[in-house]
């Protein structure tokens, strides 16, 4: 489907209906409205319920008339000139997005008010977002990612690697360290192994080979937070300060998680690895997590970005903007990658994990271009980081009192950057 209507959970004013309104009011409504706000104040659950445009839609699959398709632009649209109002569709959509008008014998769903919603125009909170993604399926280039892959279910890195590859193209060579993510064999484009500490000298060298002989190829490294925080750092800060012309991306799922799940640099506070154990004496991991897309834009590189997969259009530009850095310089992208397995959370939440790490500004979206920091994605009312670590059992032990330091420290780096940001 090219667009899509983008609900954020659980973070909409119980008090405020003016969506459902708008829907009412939407020509050809009749006073009926196809999104209905949803309140269980016992959970501190808010939100809306409306059709939720699966792509293979159930309710279209029943329909004995024929009146339930696919549009152009791809919601599932009813043709009221064919309904004749058995309801089958209503009882076969598990998710209610689907109603029965029984006075006209009619069913009635949400059809994008024509590919313009009136919710969304409506909604003063951002808590809905009509997405188009016509211009990102027209320039994403076929997967080049074998279809079986040895990651765990859920792993955000494949996610990663995936919708990398398809934006890059295929002119480029692959680096990698050890660790959960080695492409090689696995991607149709050259592949480079090194070990932890060599991945950057090694994409250094290839890469002023291509400048020698004039060639246009990208080198681009995908590597973990281990390597990249901690073992491969100064390789890495080295090469940003003579300006090599690599495309480094690190896929950050904050710890060692290939060889056990033990702490790396990037582990936030608070949380469980094997090595920051949760017991008699033990918190998890104390002290802050080390910041190293901000410490890549204090190295005044080409092109510095914080990416998730919640955001595919900003990832997608921020990309963009990467590759044409690095035919003049160092590009860094520091994509928070979750890991189901070591984080202890449920594979189907890895994006929300990551959109919910955003609302919360606990990784705030934010590219630099030559040491000039600004925001991509402007939380208006960011929520609470219990609406981070409830999806998490990595934190599943902090008390409130923690949870609370917790949300010191997220406030704390946000107006690092903040400040940082504004004096760009």
């Amino acid at each position: 489907m090219n667009n899509t209507l983008v609900v954020q959970r659980s973070n909409c004013p119980p008090s405020c209906t003016l969506c459902v309104e708008a829907c009412r009011q939407r020509d050809g409504a009749n006073g009926q409205a196809v999104i209905e706000k949803l309140d269980i104040p016992e959970l501190g659950y808010h939100s809306v319920l409306t059709c939720n445009q699966c792509s293979e839609a159930e309710c279209a699959a029943v329909c004995p008339t024929g009146a339930l398709s696919r549009a152009a632009s791809g919601p599932t649209v009813l043709d009221k000139a064919l309904c004749v109002g058995c309801g089958i569709c209503n009882l076969a959509c598990p998710y209610g997005g689907v109603h029965l008008e029984t006075k006209e014998h009619k069913s009635y769903k949400c059809d994008f008010c024509g590919d313009d919603p009136a919710c969304a125009k409506t909604c003063p909170n951002g808590i809905l977002e009509y997405k188009k993604a016509g211009d990102i399926a027209e320039r994403l280039h076929k997967d080049v990612v074998s279809p079986g892959l040895p990651y765990c279910a859920g792993c955000g890195m494949e996610l990663v690697d995936r919708y990398t590859l398809r934006v890059l193209g295929r002119n480029i060579v692959l680096f990698g360290a050890p660790g959960c993510n080695v492409l090689g064999g696995k991607a149709r484009v050259p592949y480079y192994g090194s070990l932890m500490t060599n991945v950057v000298s090694s994409a250094t060298g290839v890469s002023r080979y291509f400048k020698h002989i004039g060639r246009d190829t990208l080198c681009v490294a995908i590597v973990g937070d281990g390597a990249t925080a901690d073992i491969g750092f100064g390789g890495l800060s080295a090469a940003a300060e003579r300006g090599e012309r690599i495309l480094y991306i690190c896929y950050d799922n904050e710890a060692y998680m290939n060889t056990g799940i033990q702490r790396s640099s990037t582990t936030p506070f608070g949380s469980w690895t094997n090595t920051t154990q949760v017991g008699s004496k033990g918190r998890g991991k104390q002290g802050n997590a080390k910041n190293v897309p901000l410490l890549m834009a204090f190295h005044n590189i080409h092109y510095v970005a914080t990416a998730t997969l919640a955001y595919p259009e900003d990832y997608m530009q921020k990309l963009f903007k990467a590759r044409e850095a690095a035919k003049e310089g160092m590009a860094y992208i520091h994509v928070l990658s979750p890991c189901p397995t070591g984080w202890k959370s449920k594979t189907e939440d890895t994006v929300e994990v990551t959109r919910a790490a955003v609302e919360t500004n606990y990784f705030p979206l934010w590219e630099a271009e030559k040491g000039i920091i600004k925001f991509t994605h402007v939380v208006t009312n960011p929520a609470p980081i219990k609406h981070f670590t409830k999806y998490m059992d990595r934190f599943a032990h902090l008390s409130d009192a923690e949870i609370a330091q917790f949300q010191k420290r997220v406030d704390s780096s946000f107006e690092q950057i903040r400040r940082v940001a504004s004096q760009s």
